[in-house]
Parts: structure tokens; sequence; C-alpha cells
């Protein structure tokens, strides 16, 4: 982790513990509690499958690459997942590690990386809609909203950084051959790259419409089904809120956390957007930390069997004899 990095973690820890003293450590502790252990195991096994479905869309994009599987673009999401949620890594460390994924399993760094960027940007073109149902729910529910001008402002900046990999297409080939040096830098045996490659590998990608609009449609639904998981969260800690409700919170959450990709695990930022959201709905600061952490709880539930496999499969390949 670089030293912008730790500082901006530091940061958000600070703003975290901040966050918890403000709502009271108390208060927010009684509010997870209500959740019980079953409560946690629920929402952790509701997340799973959504996970897995995350993998197919990026195999819908990815399928051609040679060596792709759904089983192999399943588990290096859910590794990338769990590096970026679990570890104190940024969201791109997450990426990294999702590359190295597939090359252990024998898939070329080059046609894996530019799949994953294909993925993240039908991902984060899904989020619009999301991001938008949040903003016409919020308009419904509390129309005198303060909130109201600076989550459009959210929107638009998410939906000028959707634009940038159709707007600046020769530069996002040049960003990706970069990466796709890193990552050759990183792992020798990768072998070599070119922009030839780089360019004619992402052409072939984007021409598969029906492919891209199904990882698209996968992402939507999977944006969606977040809302879902917020309503049940508050409704297993005694919180009963509306569907509009559930969706304006996580969805206008999320806008929030799509800037804080640098900051690892979106430490603080996430408490924050979850505090400053639910008191639109007048939930409390303690109900709202508590569905952060129990975000967080569930992904560590999930992400640290994944990485414990993860590191056994990287010690059987280092293994004499593997």
């Amino acid at each position: 982790m670089t030293v912008a990095r730790s500082i901006a973690f530091l940061a958000g820890l600070a703003g975290l513990v901040a966050l918890t003293l403000y709502a009271g450590a108390g208060a927010v502790l009684q509010a997870f509690v209500a959740l019980k252990f079953r409560g946690l195991a629920l929402v952790t096994l509701l997340h799973v499958p959504l996970l897995a479905l995350l993998g197919m869309a990026w195999w819908s994009v990815g399928r051609e690459v040679p060596g792709a599987t759904r089983r192999r673009l399943v588990w290096a999401r859910f590794v990338r997942d769990a590096v970026a949620e679990v570890l104190p890594f940024s969201q791109a460390g997450g990426y990294l590690v999702g590359m190295r994924v597939l090359h252990v399993e024998g898939i070329r760094a080059l046609p894996a990386a530019l799949s994953m960027s294909v993925d993240l940007v039908m991902e984060l073109w899904a989020k619009l809609p999301y991001i938008t149902a949040g903003l016409v729910a919020l308009i419904v529910l509390a129309p005198g909203s303060h909130l109201l001008r600076p989550l459009a402002a959210a929107l638009a900046l998410t939906i000028a950084m959707a634009s940038l990999p159709v707007l600046l297409r020769g530069r996002l080939w040049r960003f990706l051959e970069a990466f796709a040096l890193l990552l050759a830098r990183r792992w020798p045996d990768i072998g070599t790259i070119t922009a030839a490659d780089v360019q004619q590998t992402f052409e072939r990608m984007f021409y598969h419409r029906r492919r891209l609009l199904a990882g698209f449609s996968i992402h939507v639904f999977c944006w969606f089904v977040g809302a879902a998981e917020t309503w049940v969260i508050l409704a297993l800690m005694g919180t009963r809120v509306g569907p509009l409700t559930a969706l304006a919170v996580d969805s206008l959450v999320s806008a929030l956390r799509t800037f804080a990709f640098l900051v690892p695990a979106a430490a603080g930022i996430q408490e924050g957007s979850y505090v400053l959201v639910c008191a639109l709905f007048a939930i409390s600061p303690a109900t709202a930390l508590a569905i952060s952490f129990t975000r967080r709880a569930r992904e560590i539930v999930i992400g640290v069997p994944v990485i414990a496999a993860w590191q056994f499969q990287e010690a059987r390949r280092l293994a004499p004899n593997g």
C-alpha cells in the first residue's frame, strides 16, 4: 500500500471511530447485536449467490478469452472482492489479485485484464439506472431534502465517468496497455504484450453486443438486489422500512461510494454515507452504522475463507511437486 493510500486508510479509520462515538458505541453495538448470529448467517447466504451472478456477468463479456470458464471467472470475482473488502488494499489491488488468480488457472493476462475492464464498464453503466431510481425514490419520500442537489451532482459525475470508455477509447487502450504491461512486470511469465493486441482484443469484446447487454442486465439486477439486502438487514434489526426507503438508502450510498475506490475498503466513507443518507429517513446514526458494520461482517465471513483457499491454491502451485 502506497503512502497516500495508507494515509487515506488511516483517515478513514479515524472518521469511522469519530462516527461511532457520535452515534454512541453502545447504541451501535445494540443495533448490531439485534441482528443475531442467525441474521448475519442469513445475510451472508443471501449475498453468496449475488457474487456468483457478478462472476457470471464477467463471463458473459469474457467467454471468448482462451481458457475462460464460468467457474474460473466466478472464482476470480470471489477472490477479487474478498481482497478488496477484507484486506487493506484499494479496489485496484483486488483487480490485480483477480488477474493473478486467472493467470494461475492458465489464462493469459492480457485478455483476462481486458475482459475485466469491459465488465467493470458494464458494472459502472448498470449503476446509472440504479442511482437514478434512488434519486426518484428520494424525491417521492423526501422532496425537500437538502441532499437532492449534491446527489444529482454525484449522478452526473458517475455518468461522466461511465461515458469516458466510449469518448476516450484511444486513451483507454493506452491505459489498458499500461495496465497489462504492469502485469507483465509483476509476473514476467505471462508473455509479451503490444498495443495492437490491446486494441484488437478490446474491439472484439465490444463487437458482441448481446453479450454486453447480458452482462449489463445481470449487473442491473445485482444492484437492485442490493436494495433487497438492505431491507432484510433493517428488518432483522427490528427497523421496518418500505421498499422505496431501502432502495433510496442502498442506491444513494452506492452513489457516494463510487468515488471512494482509492480508499482501501472505503473505510469511513461507507459509514459516513450510511449516516448521511439514513438521516433523511429518520433512521438513527446507530442503526445506520450497524448496517455498514453488518456489510463488513458479511464480507469478512465470506472473504476470509475465500482468501484462505486462494492462498492454499498459491501454495500448491509453488510447492516442489505442484
